[in-house]
Parts: C-alpha cells; sequence; structure tokens
C-alpha cells in the first residue's frame, strides 16, 4: 500500500509535466521545443465569408520561419515548405488546398507570393461556401520543422470558421 505522502509527492510531480512539457508527449514544447524548431507557432489571423460566399483565410506566424512556396531558379531555391488548408465543409466533405491550385490562390507575403516569412494567404473561388464552410485546418512541414497551432503541442487542429 502507498503512503499518503508519497502518493501526494508523485501526484506534485507529475501535475506540472501535464501537456505539452510532458516527456511522454509526442511533440516537442517548452524549453527543448524553441532548442529544436525555433519556436515555430501559428495563428490563423483571419479568416472571412465574403459576399460572393468566398472563403479568405490569413496564417500569421508567431515566431520561427517561413519557406518557398515552390522552387525559384532566379532566387536559387528547392521547394522548402508544404503548406496547406483543409475545409470541412456542412455537408460532411472536405477539401484540401495547398499552393499551386487552380481553383484557389494560395500566395506568401514575399517575393511574388512564392515566400511565406510571416504570412500566408489562402483566398477560394466564388461560391466555395454556398453549402456552408463550417471549420479550417492548416498544415505546413518542412525539413526538422513543425508548426504548432498558438503555442500548442496541435500541429493542425480544426477551428471553427466564423463568418
Amino acid at each position: 500500500m502507498l503512503s499518503r505522502g508519497f502518493v501526494v509527492c508523485l501526484l506534485t510531480f507529475l501535475i506540472p509535466m501535464a501537456g505539452c512539457t510532458s516527456p511522454f508527449s509526442s511533440s516537442l514544447c517548452g524549453d527543448g521545443y524553441d532548442e529544436m524548431y525555433g519556436g515555430y507557432d501559428y495563428v490563423f489571423e483571419s479568416s472571412s465569408i465574403d459576399a460572393d460566399n468566398s472563403l479568405n483565410v490569413t496564417v500569421r506566424l508567431l515566431s520561427g520561419g517561413g519557406g518557398w512556396l515552390e522552387e525559384s531558379e532566379q532566387h536559387e531555391a528547392n521547394k522548402e515548405i508544404a503548406a496547406g488548408l483543409t475545409i470541412q465543409l456542412s455537408d460532411g466533405t472536405q477539401q484540401a488546398i495547398g499552393f499551386g491550385s487552380t481553383t484557389w490562390e494560395v500566395n506568401g507575403d514575399a517575393y511574388d507570393g512564392s515566400y511565406w516569412s510571416t504570412r500566408l494567404y489562402f483566398q477560394s473561388p466564388s461560391g466555395f461556401c454556398d453549402g456552408g464552410c463550417e471549420e479550417m485546418k492548416f498544415s505546413a512541414g518542412a525539413q526538422d520543422v513543425v508548426y504548432y497551432f498558438d503555442n500548442t503541442c496541435d500541429s493542425s487542429p480544426w477551428v471553427e470558421i466564423t463568418p
């Protein structure tokens, strides 16, 4: 049988380790996360459904760095980042959008839209949200980099779209 003092000590030790600072978590956060990943965090700066039912979303980096969205001979850059947005529609279907989409405009905020420095813009065609747009989630990946949503351990949570 465990003594009450031992249980209290054990709980005191484990409570501060809950969440993203826990060594049992699959994500690295806190000091180790900042050291390894440079603190790559993002937020949805804005989202809006315009009068023509197009969806506009701006993703902003809070910390860390962006990268090239496409290869560029002019800037001698290889594609470093894969960034995408997934939209959950009211009928339960999902649509994934990435850079180079033939129907959406996806641009970064530098080098004529091909580089993501601080902001990344997604704009749907007119009528995209005619049937309703419910939730969205952003995903981005680069070698040795994880982008976390708003200083959390979650890299791509579903976030409600508010008109």
